[in-house]
């Protein structure tokens, strides 16, 4: 579409264009919006241009900080923010950078109409006109002055769906950015919640419960946090970083304290701020709910996942996402060479594997090599209590149950859409649980609790378990079909003790600071390794502590289990022993509570159960 398109449509001819693009020029003729606006045209001023920014004060009054803030991102692209009310005429202009001379020139000013009976189709006019957010481009432009311009807007709406401003940012057609359109969009959206919020604050509605409904339309992690710094709410894929929900403190889960946030939200950083948030980067942003008088109520955090633009993201990311898991043995190697090629497929994935030994290393890699760009979420089916089970997997609706939240909850395979769900411990399912996951795996739909909906839902799959599955399916504990849906194609994962790396593996933990003796390998290679890997991790960063000055980790600075004699290591296996039989004892055979009396995973109970038969 060029100049031609637009010439031949001014002749009276049918163009070849986009058919919206042809209907927005048609209107605009009919409106009689003439392609040269003359020098004469007016500009609004005094009473008059008061009484159209009336229309847009309340957007102005609460989103002061969301529209310095989307200035200062579009500015930074010498594009122009401008501020209108419904019917077209500018309101306020802000930034411009090196555009800001042709922007007065374009009467692109206050008091000037942009409507679509003044200057034909626009993106200001046109996305008053539609209620939608409107790109134009150069020729799509209908009057002749404009064909070198580039314009995003975007309608800002009431608490009624109609429009009550429209916020837009022109620049010079060469600096068309897409991403300017969306920091439009977004601040549009952003402005329009604001405006829902005080609607439903004058009618004395809790803006926490208001918030919610809002959080659970956000797919990124999204956290409301009130003062003085609680976290009152947060979304399906906040939750799923802290699926214990361990903390209502924001300096934990965040890492920032409430004094922070606010600055944040008030005087964002440059590009947003980075946070490590469950051994995720993300690029944190805050938006304020303030009160008349400029008091901060509430903060809404929303987490980005940060992404690394594709020039430069073979710098900065590992080729192969399997290069984070070190292995000199053979097995491991072996299931890491199985898992890269299973990792573009769509084949779900069985990890058998000890606690501990690197499942959760293996899931992250199988996500990273073919679903990097959607969320990874992962629930320990074991470490949930079943009769909450089903609402953590698939949400429920409001109201579902006593003490459910009144808005409702999505649980994690929404919060998994578009990436990767890691269901570990699967064999733990009760046959109901293993029934619904069933019907969500083969119908790609899942149904809240409480609700008659069905959601769609786009996750890959990947499960593990330290259990025997093909006896559970014998013994009839699980299901024979699910089982064959979910294994897809397994990766055994070696325990640390039948590992022939584990030395190797212990220097590659400690890094090149540290060096083993002798002594301290030969231990370390002939312990048992209940633990896996994460008890070597454990080990040795207590052991690091103890080394004080030394250059080297010997014995000495291991805990005594790696060092008893065999006397005194049968002693201990005495003792455990005992310990086990009190506790099934206490627990009449519960397995499930003899683990919680121990205060050890299920997993390690079965290995104690075998080991003492």
């Amino acid at each position: 579409m060029g100049e031609a398109a637009w010439a031949s449509f001014q002749d009276g001819a049918v163009p070849r264009v986009n058919a919206d693009l042809l209907a927005c020029w048609s209107r605009a003729k009919d409106l009689g919006a003439r392609t040269v606006v003359g020098d004469e045209e007016r500009l609004l001023r005094g009473d008059a241009l008061r009484l159209h920014a009336s229309h847009v004060e309340l957007v102005v009054a609460l989103g002061d900080a969301i529209l310095d803030r989307a200035t200062a991102r579009v500015a930074a692209r010498d594009f122009l923010l401008l501020l209108a009310d419904p019917e077209g005429v500018v309101i306020s202009t802000h930034g411009g950078g090196g555009f800001e001379a042709d922007a007065r020139r374009l009467r692109l000013i206050e008091g000037a109409s942009w409507s679509e009976s003044a200057r034909g189709t626009n993106a200001i006019g046109t996305a008053a006109a539609t209620n939608q957010p409107v790109a134009c481009h150069g020729h799509a432009h209908f009057g002749a002055p404009y064909r070198d311009l580039v314009c995003y807007a975007a309608p800002i709406r009431g608490i009624d769906g109609a429009p009550i401003a429209v916020l837009d940012a022109t620049a010079h057609l060469g600096s068309a950015d897409e991403h300017v359109g969306r920091v439009i969009t977004r601040t549009a959206l952003a402005l329009e919640e604001l405006l829902r919020l005080q609607a439903y604050a004058t009618a004395g509605v809790s803006i926490t419960r208001v918030l919610g409904t809002t959080l659970d339309r956000i797919r990124e992690p999204a956290l409301v946090i009130e003062s003085p710094g609680r976290i009152a709410r947060m979304n399906a894929a906040a939750s799923a970083l802290d699926p214990s929900r361990s903390s209502a403190n924001p300096q934990v889960v965040l890492g920032l304290a409430w004094t922070d946030l606010v600055t944040e939200a008030l005087a964002p950083s440059p590009g947003g701020r980075h946070v490590e948030v469950a051994r995720r980067s993300y690029r944190l942003r805050v938006e304020p709910i303030t009160a008349p008088g400029g008091h901060v109520l509430a903060l809404i955090a929303v987490l980005e996942p940060r992404r690394v633009a594709p020039a430069v993201r073979a710098l900065a990311a590992p080729a192969d996402a399997f290069s984070a898991i070190f292995a000199e043995d053979a097995a491991v190697t072996a299931a890491i060479t199985w898992s890269r090629r299973l990792a573009p497929s769509a084949v779900p994935v069985m990890l058998l594997a000890e606690t501990g030994a690197g499942k959760e290393l293996f899931a992250r890699a199988l996500h990273e090599a073919s679903r990097r760009e959607g969320p990874l979420v992962a629930i320990n089916c074991g470490a949930v209590a079943p009769s909450l089970l089903e609402s953590e997997l698939f949400g429920y609706a409001a109201g579902a149950f006593t003490g459910a939240d009144r808005a409702g909850r999505p649980g994690v395979f929404q919060a998994a859409t578009g990436g990767t769900l890691f269901l570990d411990e699967v064999a733990e399912m009760s046959g109901a649980m293993q029934a619904s996951l069933l019907r969500v795996i083969e119908s790609g739909a899942v149904r809240r609790v409480g609700d008659t909906r069905l959601e769609k839902v786009d996750v890959r799959i990947i499960c593990a378990t330290c259990r025997d599955l093909p006896a559970l399916v014998a013994a009839g504990h699980f299901r024979q079909d699910l089982y064959y849906r979910l294994k897809g194609a397994t990766v055994t994962i070696p325990p640390l003790r039948d590992r022939t790396d584990i030395v190797a593996l212990a220097e590659h933990l400690l890094g090149h600071s540290v060096e083993l003796t002798p002594a301290a390998a030969a231990a370390l290679a002939s312990y048992a390794w209940p633990g896996n890997v994460r008890e070597l991790k454990t080990i040795l960063s207590v052991a690091q502590l103890r080394i004080d000055g030394d250059t080297g980790l010997d014995v000495a600075h291991l805990p005594a289990e790696l060092t008893a004699t065999p006397s005194a290591t049968g002693e201990l296996e005495q003792v455990e022993a005992t310990a086990l039989r009190h506790a099934l004892a206490e627990s009449n055979g519960n397995l499930s509570a003899a683990a919680r009396k121990l205060g050890i995973a299920r997993s390690t109970l079965y290995r104690m159960l075998r080991k003492h038969s």
